[in-house]
């Protein structure tokens, strides 16, 4: 009888090494590497014809639901302030696209009208952060005229109080550029995130679409949250075995 427990007892400590040894094999295999940018949210504006309106949905990979590789994770919707024919679609760039995107056969972007009563409208959408960190928004963007000369980004978590997070000058008559603004890390983790752009600058006395957004990209790294709460319960688990494999040998020993 004695023999029988000393085997059951190193039994549990080879399963009890097994088990550790495959926590960190998890957690090597799933823990994401240093800065690795993930796309977040992707609006490329192919989906409407060239006129009035525009594509407002943005664009989502085949593994979360939606048909382009090069899309991001969650689904989101572009809302704007602009009244009447303040917005269209126009011919768009390859400026700033993702490297996966797959709408290729078409380049349309959105038109903005800058007259100075379209001062202060804006775009903006809606997206799920608890996940991430380390994020990041860009977008290609084109001037002419007297086109808007300045946006602005505004942030909330909750769609009513806005906080300034940046501003950036955009130059007219020199082709597509990439705004790109650092998200910051306090709005890391939240569940509801606004991203609001906000257009200033406009001289246009006619109804031209003088400035051109596309190709918006929101990036960030994902947090494995949930792997690594289901870790930390197998290593605890493991630590709660490890104590009792620890009170029991010394009584198999004197049986």
């Amino acid at each position: 009888m004695r023999k029988f427990k000393i085997h059951q007892s190193r039994a549990l400590a080879f399963r009890l090494l097994f088990i550790v040894a495959g926590v960190f094999l998890l957690t090597a295999a799933l823990a994401p590497k240093a800065n690795a940018q993930n796309v977040l949210i992707y609006f490329n504006f192919e989906d409407n014809p060239i006129g009035p309106l525009y594509d407002h949905a943005d664009d989502v990979q085949p593994a979360f639901g939606g048909d382009n590789p090069g899309g991001g994770v969650q689904n989101a919707t572009l809302i704007d302030s602009f009244v009447g024919l303040g917005t269209g679609t126009v011919p768009g760039t390859t400026v700033n696209r993702t490297a996966g995107d797959i709408d290729t056969s078409t380049l349309r972007a959105l038109g903005l009208r800058t007259t100075p009563l379209d001062n202060g409208n804006w775009i903006q959408f809606t997206f799920n952060a608890s996940a991430f960190s380390n994020m990041s928004l860009s977008f290609a963007v084109n001037t002419s005229g007297n086109g808007f000369n300045s946006v602005e980004l505004q942030i909330s978590t909750n769609g009513v109080t806005f906080v300034p997070a940046g501003t950036a000058a955009i130059a007219s008559g020199g082709g597509f550029q990439i705004v790109t603004f650092a998200i910051p890390s306090s709005f890391d983790g939240q569940p509801l995130v606004v991203l609001r752009l906000v257009f200033t600058g406009g001289t246009s006395n006619g109804n031209n679409l003088q400035t051109i957004v596309d190709n918006i990209q929101l990036t960030g790294v994902p947090e494995p949250t949930t792997v690594a709460g289901g870790l930390l319960g197998v290593l605890g688990l493991c630590w709660h075995q490890r104590r009792r494999l620890r009170f029991l040998l010394p009584r198999l020993r004197r049986t």
